[in-house]
């Protein structure tokens, strides 16, 4: 079995990610979540400079809305390949009943993908 050091399981999800390149800079990028969590997510962007436990606030795109929700979060790791980095964030700041729908939104494509793998034969 895997050494798996995290305390809550992560969900394969992609949601839109709009987030200044650091505090107050005015430039501002986007990316995709890759995956999330109770306590973090993970997102991919083109690369820019973050500098480790740096905050750094994101703007998720609820599942299924056209609104956005404010995550506050932590640089907990980066990993930078070319021109394009992957950035995991711990949460500290967002709001519950946001994070619910997204946690119950990435539970829901878990569920789906699982099942399809137990139909084929590979659950």
């Amino acid at each position: 079995m895997l050494n798996e050091r995290r305390r809550f399981k992560r969900f394969d999800v992609s949601l839109d990610v709009t987030f200044e390149t650091s505090m107050q800079s005015g430039e501002y990028m986007t990316g995709v979540t890759k995956n999330f969590s109770r306590s973090g997510l993970c997102f991919e962007s083109r690369a820019f400079t973050a500098a480790l436990k740096s905050t750094m606030e994101l703007k998720l795109k609820l599942p299924g809305q056209d609104s956005f929700v404010s995550v506050l979060g932590d640089v907990a790791w980066k990993e930078e390949l070319r021109d394009k980095c992957w950035i995991g964030l711990q949460l500290r700041e967002i709001n519950k009943e946001a994070k619910r729908q997204i946690l119950d939104y990435a539970y829901d494509l878990w569920v789906e993908e699982n099942r399809k793998l137990i139909a084929a034969g590979k659950g």
